[in-house]
């Protein structure tokens, strides 16, 4: 999935079968459900003709999410826009991307179909004609809650991770809950706070632009795409740490926290009672949602 997975659990007697599991689940994930791979069942939904498809049952599960997330966001998560993408260069895994390419024109952005015209019933999928998403923006979040409903829902004390799209829940060894550094942009080598989880199953994430990004001509290009606009998301947010009740929910809220700016970002987070975030931006000082604090420590 273009990105490191780690699975730290506290296992019984019996459940040693479990880490196997979710490794063959995420590679089978990966494998169906990939833009970049041409035989997987996401290409092939995507490149087909048909506007009514009969699909897996987790890819009806994918895309019900998405449609459901993009409402929610008021369409600022918009799997749509993968044409943008393309047109960033991101039209292949990251490790493949050529450095120093230019952008280029995007003819299909604001004619695209939309998601609002997506019908799912069951696993029949209504659409448009040339309608095509990229599952990217949600799939990590969406694998490691689907592992922590179906394979860990016995374990007690576990943390899963991927590529900074974390769920915890439990204990760690000689602690009262986890403990989930949160990384300094400005100084990428170092945490400046850790979520303290108390116990409780936390979803964590981490959206920015200092790790997944390229350019020419002094024009940085990034896979995070205004879909108001359909261009790499330009604003002062460096990256945006949300906390919340589920891995996939806090991954969409902290890329629409960072697509919005922070203005915007504060007043959408604030009216989720489950979620909280921080913002980090070009001035070196965070910003806090009002629900924030209460999960962090501050390291020295």
């Amino acid at each position: 999935m273009g990105t490191d997975i780690v699975i730290t659990a506290n296992l019984e007697a019996g459940q040693e079968e479990i880490l196997a599991k979710a490794e063959n689940k995420i590679r089978d994930f990966e494998q169906k459900f990939s833009r970049f791979i041409e035989t997987s069942e996401l290409s092939q939904f995507n490149n087909s003709l048909a506007t009514q498809e009969t699909v897996s049952p987790m890819l009806a599960s994918l895309l019900s999410e998405a449609k459901n997330y993009y409402l929610e966001t008021a369409g600022i998560f918009d799997p749509t826009i993968i044409g943008s993408l393309e047109a960033a260069g991101y039209d292949r895994s990251f490790n493949q991307i050529i450095k120093g390419q230019a952008l280029r024109s995007d003819r299909s952005f604001a004619t695209r179909p939309k998601m609002t015209e997506l019908e799912i019933a069951g696993r029949i999928i209504n659409r448009p004609s040339e309608f095509r998403v990229d599952l990217g923006g949600l799939g990590k979040g969406y694998i490691i809650d689907y592992l922590t409903k179906n394979l860990f829902s016995s374990v007690h004390n576990y943390w899963i991770s991927a590529g900074g799209d974390i769920i915890a829940a439990g204990h760690q060894e000689n602690s009262a809950g986890w403990n989930i550094g949160v990384q300094n942009p400005h100084r990428p080598e170092k945490n400046i706070f850790s979520i303290k989880t108390g116990g409780q199953k936390l979803g964590i994430a981490t959206s920015g632009i200092i790790k997944r990004y390229w350019g020419k001509d002094g024009h940085v290009l990034h896979h995070l795409i205004d879909p108001r606009h359909g261009r790499p998301v330009k604003n002062n947010i460096l990256s945006v740490t949300a906390i919340s009740s589920s891995a996939l929910r806090a991954d969409i809220f902290a890329k629409t926290i960072l697509i919005l700016g922070v203005e915007q970002g504060l007043n959408f987070i604030e009216q989720k009672k489950d979620s909280a975030a921080i913002i980090f931006t070009n001035d070196k000082n965070p910003i806090f949602s009002r629900q924030a604090p209460k999960f962090l420590n501050t390291y020295e």
